[in-house]
């Protein structure tokens, strides 16, 4: 994704399509690459679906 913005509208458009969340909510997780913003959504086939933004290195 190219924002944080992006992913929260991605896990939106999914849920109001049959999709659930699963893990925790979107939002910022903190792994071994650094920050990331994470978005997953389990599709009504049961697929698991992650949307992810990493921030530019600063």
């Amino acid at each position: 994704m190219d924002s944080p913005e992006q992913a929260d509208a991605f896990h939106a458009a999914g849920v109001a399509n049959g999709s659930t969340t699963c893990e925790d909510p979107p939002g910022w997780r903190d792994g071994s690459v650094g920050k990331l913003y994470l978005a997953y959504l389990r599709d009504p086939d049961g697929n698991k679906l992650c949307a992810l933004y990493r921030p530019p290195k600063v």
